[in-house]
């Protein structure tokens, strides 16, 4: 009986290792088979995220000017024609400030010293789409699916973008030659003071002349991603900023993390840039048609508590 037994045992283990044998040579042999085994794997299969990877030669690389706006005419055109540039202008004071730019700025009551200021003119950027360039870059950021309307094909988009305030506290640095926007953008090497710098930045929300189903909020967001988002940290900051707010910002060159807040009332976010020199933070916040960008130095933990300062500038530049 147990000679029965074991040989009996002994066929039902041959064949525990005949049948996997079987079903590997006919998922490797047969066209039936390989399909199964592809639709098999494909399914266990967790596909990498990849990062976006879109050539924007005027928005991109060491001297990139990181505007928003450049990214997105970079995706709608081999070129741009700019009818005014953006300028910095040192003024005495808010006063002076006001009259130049055209609004009154508001600034830091949290800061007891006196800021400098400057001025950015207005800048005016006109392209002609194309069409086929675009359905490109959307590919390659994988959105495909949305495809561009042909109507759009060789019309014209115009963005205005308003003249800035910037008011400056502290020891910030300066490059000579450059203006303070692209300071900013491009990492200025700080002195052993300027961890008391602060720098807030504010101008009314861009505009643009677009043709009809031309979606600027969708632009925005691939130009984001460009910018080195995520697509979580770029839903976040699309729901804080309109395309309108959003066209009006220089990004960080590099963002090493973001938090959401709120600045009296109004959806901000704080980026945490990944530099070793530099700027070490931007609070970014929008509120009465206008855009504010405060840049410091020193602990972004402080950036909140000086933005909730921010108002209306009194008589002769203090707040």
């Amino acid at each position: 009986m147990s000679n029965a037994n074991g040989r009996g045992g002994g066929r039902s283990g041959w064949w525990l290792v005949l049948i996997p044998v079987a079903l590997v040579l006919w998922t490797t042999a047969t066209a039936s088979g390989r399909t199964l085994r592809h639709r098999f794997f494909a399914a266990l299969r967790i596909a990498r995220p990849e990062a976006v990877s879109v050539n924007v030669p005027a928005f991109s690389g060491p001297t990139g000017s990181r505007r928003l706006q450049d990214a997105i005419a970079s995706m709608l055109a081999s070129r741009a024609r700019v009818t005014r540039e953006a300028a910095d202008s040192a003024v005495p004071d808010s006063a002076a400030a006001a009259r130049l730019a055209g609004f009154a700025p508001h600034l830091v009551a949290g800061r007891a010293d006196k800021p400098s200021f400057a001025v950015q003119t207005p800048r005016s950027m006109t392209l002609t789409v194309d069409r086929g360039q675009l359905q490109t870059v959307m590919s390659e950021v994988g959105q495909s699916s949305g495809a561009v309307p042909a109507g759009v094909d060789g019309q014209t988009l115009t963005i205005d973008t308003p003249a800035a305030v910037i008011a400056s506290y502290g020891h910030c640095p300066v490059v000579e030659g450059q203006t303070l926007t692209n300071q900013i953008a491009q990492r200025p090497p700080p002195t052993a003071e300027s961890s008391d710098c602060v720098i807030l930045e504010q101008r009314p929300v861009a505009s643009a002349q677009a043709p009809p189903g031309l979606d600027m909020a969708q632009l925005t967001g691939i130009a984001l991603e460009v910018a080195g988002m995520s697509p979580v940290q770029m839903a976040a900051f699309q729901r804080a900023f309109s395309w309108a707010a959003a066209l009006a910002l220089t990004m960080p060159r590099f963002m090493r993390s973001y938090d959401t807040l709120s600045v009296n009332g109004a959806p901000a976010m704080l980026i945490n840039t990944l530099f070793r020199r530099g700027p070490t933070y931007q609070l970014l916040w929008s509120a009465g048609g206008r855009v504010y960008v405060l840049t410091g130095y020193g602990n972004s933990a402080d950036a909140a508590g000086l933005a909730r300062t921010v108002g209306p500038a009194s008589v002769g530049g203090r707040p």
